[in-house]
C-alpha cells in the first residue's frame, strides 16, 4: 500500500509495510538489531492490534483510516542527557504537519500528545536503546488520526473531522516525514536552542493560568517550560515544581 518516500534524504528510503501487527514499535525494535538496517527505516501498518502509548496506555484506532508507524533513528550525535530533544523534534514535526493542513490551532501537549484546540489528534512513543554513554537506536512511534470519523474517547479528533476533507495516506506520510527529517537535521546541526524555543512557542498552556492535579491535590499554576531532563515546570505561588510524565494531569476547565 505504501511506497518508499521520494521527498526525503533518508527517512523512508527503506519502508516495511504489514497489513496488521501487534505493534510497529516492537517490529521496528526487532529490525533495528540488524547491523545493516539504514537510519530512517519505517515500519507502517493499517491495523495495530496492541499499540502502546506513553506509560503503557493503549493506542486504538480504526484500521486503514490513520497513520500508524515507527521510524528507526540513530541519534549517536545526541548526548543521553539531551534525549528529550528527540521528543521535542518529533512532537514539532507532527504538530507542524497537522498545522499545515488545518486552519485551527495545533499545539503540543507535554509530554507526547498533539492537540487540535483541546482535542487529541496524535501521540508519540519513543523507545531508546542506550549502551554505555551513547544511543544505539531510537524507535519513534507515531499515531496520527487522519480519516477516522468517530472515536470511543470524547476528546479525540481526526484531521477529516476538523476539515471535512478526506486525505490520501501516502501523501500524509510523505508530508509528516518531511517535517520530521527537517527537525531531526536541526538538532543534528546543533540547532538545540531553536528547537527548545519553538517547542515552548508550540506548548499547550505555556504561560497560562490553568488547573492541574498531582497526588490528588488540585492547584492553579502556570507552565514555565520543560527542564533539561524533560520534566514539566509549573509555577505555583512563586515556587517552581518539576513533574515527570504521569505525575501531573491537566484540567481543560478554566481556573475560577
Amino acid at each position: 500500500m505504501y511506497k518508499i518516500l521520494a521527498n526525503t534524504l533518508f527517512i523512508g528510503k527503506k519502508l516495511v509495510f504489514v497489513p496488521e501487527c501487534h505493534s510497529t514499535n516492537s517490529m521496528a525494535l526487532e529490525l533495528s538489531q540488524m547491523k545493516d538496517l539504514p537510519e530512517g527505516t519505517i515500519v507502517i501498518t493499517n491495523h495495530q492490534s496492541r499499540g502502546r502509548g506513553q506509560q503503557g496506555n493503549a493506542w486504538v484506532t480504526e484500521p486503514g483510516k490513520n497513520l500508524t508507524l515507527s521510524i528507526v533513528l540513530k541519534p549517536s550525535f545526541l548526548a543521553i542527557k539531551d534525549q528529550f530533544l528527540l521528543n521535542m523534534v518529533v512532537s514539532l514535526a507532527v504538530r507542524d504537519f497537522v498545522q499545515s493542513t488545518l486552519s485551527t490551532k495545533v499545539s503540543v501537549k507535554w509530554p507526547n500528545d498533539i492537540l487540535v484546540e483541546d482535542r487529541k489528534i496524535g501521540g508519540i512513543l519513543i523507545e531508546n536503546q542506550i549502551q554505555g554513554t551513547g544511543f544505539i537506536n531510537s524507535i519513534v512511534g507515531i499515531g496520527l488520526n487522519i480519516n477516522q470519523k468517530g472515536f470511543h474517547l470524547n476528546n479525540a479528533v481526526s484531521m477529516t473531522m476538523v476539515s471535512g476533507i478526506s486525505y490520501e495516506l501516502q501523501s500524509a506520510l510523505e508530508g509528516l516525514c518531511g517535517y520530521l527529517e527537517k527537525w531531526y537535521i536541526t538538532i543534528k546541526q546543533n540547532g538545540n536552542d531553536r528547537v527548545r524555543q519553538y517547542y515552548l512557542n508550540s506548548l499547550f498552556g505555556f504561560g497560562e493560568r490553568r488547573i492541574f492535579r498531582s497526588n490528588e491535590r488540585e492547584f492553579v499554576g502556570v507552565i514555565g517550560g520543560v527542564d533539561d531532563h524533560g520534566r514539566l515546570m509549573i509555577g505555583e505561588n512563586g515556587q517552581i515544581h518539576h513533574f515527570n510524565a504521569k505525575e501531573v494531569q491537566f484540567s481543560f476547565e478554566p481556573p475560577k
